[in-house]
């Protein structure tokens, strides 16, 4: 009898469970946090927008000239497992800024393959290749889009004068959102050899100048310089000392581990100084 109470407890706090974790889990789908905004109109899945400015529960499609005011893309609610929906939000849309969703994208800047960073393109609200000239990355594509099977039509581009300049497809991919720097930017290629920026990038996960990754090397190789000297010095005395007067080895061990120890602690200063420098 006792059993049996003891299973049935155990299936109730199993269903509790499964209740209230279950639609949490489901609306992680993305993987990112989705909240509802009023809007000017009803945007279409995918498109790009960012914040009115003076009202922080509005958006509007964002803009190529207002790259580093990019907030979030607008998501399909039906495809969410929980939604919390406000009524007295006008033109309500569900945007989410974080996570993996499918954005609308222009083959504008050419093809895009799987990992490229993406931006905003010259067509309001959807993303392009991103280059090196674009300060900011929206995110980073999760699958190719090179303007050829399955499209959503074509745009044409116009320049300022109002001529004609390019015709572009219209698709949509998932995209990882994570607005930042454009980890490509040219300033930062030019300057440095490629396995330099891609460790500065790495270790700072931001843009660097190239002054700082110039003066991380020269730290770095500084502080080699220096615990390599320490610990020669410090050998070499030892070995000598033990030559001289074999009756001290234990004293003179000890000298040397403590030569050891401090060669490690400034090699340890010196990289701990290069990645606040970087990451600062």
């Amino acid at each position: 009898m006792k059993l049996s109470r003891a299973i049935l407890s155990l299936a109730i706090m199993v269903g509790v469970a499964t209740a209230v974790f279950l639609p949490v889990a489901a609306e992680g789908v993305g993987g990112g946090s989705v909240q509802g905004y009023s809007a000017d109109a009803a945007y279409d899945n995918g498109t790009i927008v960012q914040l009115t400015g003076k009202d922080a529960n509005r958006v509007k499609i964002a803009k190529q000239a207002e790259l580093q005011n990019m907030f979030g893309v607008v998501v399909d609610r039906n495809a969410l497992s929980v939604t919390l929906s406000n009524s007295g939000l006008e033109n309500e849309v569900f945007v989410a800024a974080s996570g993996t969703y499918n954005v609308l994208v222009s083959n504008q800047a050419g093809p895009i393959t799987s990992g490229d960073y993406v931006t905003l393109s010259s067509i309001n609200g959807v993303a392009m290749k991103a280059g090196t000239d674009e300060k900011t990355v929206f995110g980073r594509a999760n699958a190719p889009f090179n303007g050829k099977g399955i499209t959503l039509g074509t745009s044409v581009l116009k320049d300022t004068e109002g001529k004609t300049n390019k015709t572009v497809t219209l698709g949509s991919i998932p995209v990882t959102i994570d607005i930042k720097s454009n980890p490509n930017i040219e300033s930062t290629k030019s300057d440095l050899p490629e396995f330099l920026q891609r460790v500065g990038q790495t270790i700072a996960e931001k843009e660097v100048s190239p002054i700082r990754i110039y003066l991380s090397l020269g730290i770095t190789l500084i502080s080699i310089l220096a615990a390599i000297a320490i610990l020669y010095s410090g050998v070499r005395n030892g070995l000598i000392s033990i030559g001289r007067n074999p009756m001290s080895k234990k004293s003179i061990f000890r000298a040397l581990l403590e030569v050891i120890l401090t060669s490690v602690l400034i090699l340890i200063i010196g990289l701990f100084a290069v990645y606040l420098l970087l990451r600062l």
